[in-house]
């Protein structure tokens, strides 16, 4: 599985970003192929899997609930 993390520098979202891919990587290991964490701006904050957007914190107008609201979704 490929895994982006796209977080906004700006707002200093990257220990968020590094908590959900400590949380990604306890869960899936070596499942995982490539996990690519993006800086960004704007106040980004989205997640995808293969490709495909899982989470956009623009779009839901919020953070995770917690790391494994995201990381459910990769199952």
């Amino acid at each position: 599985m490929q895994i982006k993390i796209e977080y906004c520098v700006t707002w200093n979202y990257l220990p968020r970003a590094t908590s959900l891919v400590a949380g990604i990587l306890d869960k899936f290991g070596s499942e995982v192929d490539n996990l690519t964490i993006l800086p960004s701006s704007g106040g980004a904050y989205n997640v995808w899997k293969d490709d495909k957007l899982i989470f956009s914190k623009k779009e839901l107008g919020r953070f995770p609930l917690s790391d494994d609201e995201v990381i459910d979704q990769l199952a």
